[in-house]
């Protein structure tokens, strides 16, 4: 009989067929003896589901009619997996690789104390994976609102520890099936971004523990679905912006929320003064090219902060993305 605890892997993708091939055929690394990989493709138009199927018929795939975010649709996953019985639920991106003993220390950390409702492990940068993505994040209730440790740093000893943290990166990180029930599934609102660092403070407040095992490491390419030279693309910037807000006014006390405003207008202040020095740079066009895209992304974050402020739904017609269905487009 096998005793190993019972955990499905989630895969959400959104149009990146060939990300999602590769992660999933990395799955077959995996030393864990009791898993089980589920897709949840969020109405993706390149032909994902169908490929899925043709290399991996026995693979288990949820589609959603329409695109609900990162949040919505790592939930109907969520849900199918609570259903069938899982003891954890982990959550890997599309655009990543596993490590062979990835899910096993995962889980060895998550069952070393019934109190850790998520587990983390630490990203290496698919390019050169001597370097990090990313370790785990700390709340800093800055510009945005977080910061993301390790980024790009050597991949060493200091990073490869366990330890309580802020909040653990959205992306190889196991979720205790006790901790979804009573802490809930990620907030909708957020449709994505800062959808994980909201779920980590509310399992905190729940009684639970959030813990990064940088014994474990997964493989990120990173911004695969906000990477605007693609036909479909997230705008992070807008997202950072307005779930800043979203986030803040939910969880900030009032000295968090006059932190969070002060820091976050002078950022943007000095990110203005900046693109408009960059476009008026005399004979030289590539810096000013630079001015022209700093100021494009200044503009998209805070039109992101202004509909943030006003509650305004998400503008998806406007943004590029499909309408899921759950607010309107204006």
């Amino acid at each position: 009989m096998n005793l190993a605890p019972r955990v499905v892997v989630l895969i959400l993708t959104w149009n990146r067929r060939d990300d999602v091939l590769r992660c999933v055929a990395s799955l077959s690394r995996l030393t864990y003896p009791n898993y089980l990989p589920v897709v949840i493709d969020n109405a993706s138009t390149d032909d994902t589901v169908a490929a899925l199927r043709a290399q991996h018929p026995e693979l288990t795939i949820l589609q959603n009619s329409h695109n609900l975010g990162y949040a919505g649709g790592n939930n109907v996953g969520m849900r199918w997996a609570l259903e069938h019985g899982a003891d954890h639920v982990l959550i890997i991106n599309n655009d990543t690789e596993v490590t062979p003993g990835m899910v096993t220390e995962l889980v060895r950390v998550a069952e070393n104390d019934p109190r850790i409702g998520i587990v983390g492990c630490r990203n290496l940068l698919m390019e050169d994976p001597a370097y990090l993505w990313g370790a785990y994040g700390r709340l800093t209730y800055g510009p945005f609102l977080v910061r993301v440790e390790g980024q790009r740093e050597p991949d060493r000893d200091r990073w490869q520890v366990v330890k309580d943290v802020d909040w653990v990166i959205g992306n190889g990180c196991l979720l205790r099936r006790g901790a979804l029930e009573r802490t809930g599934l990620l907030d909708e609102e957020f449709f994505a971004y800062h959808e994980d660092v909201d779920w980590c403070v509310r399992a905190r407040r729940a009684g639970y523990r959030v813990v990064y095992a940088g014994t474990a490491a997964i493989i990120h390419k990173g911004g695969s679905s906000s990477d605007g030279r693609q036909r479909h693309s997230v705008p992070v910037r807008y997202f950072l912006g307005r779930n800043g807000v979203l986030f803040v006014r939910k969880n900030g006390r009032w000295y968090q929320r006059f932190a969070f405003a002060v820091l976050c207008g002078g950022a943007l202040l000095a990110w203005i003064v900046k693109a408009v020095c960059l476009q008026l740079a005399v004979g030289n066009a590539q810096v000013r090219a630079r001015g022209a895209e700093s100021w494009i992304m200044a503009t998209t974050y805070i039109a992101g902060v202004a509909d943030g402020l006003r509650d305004r739904p998400i503008p998806f017609a406007r943004l590029g993305l499909a309408d899921p269905g759950l607010r309107g487009t204006a």
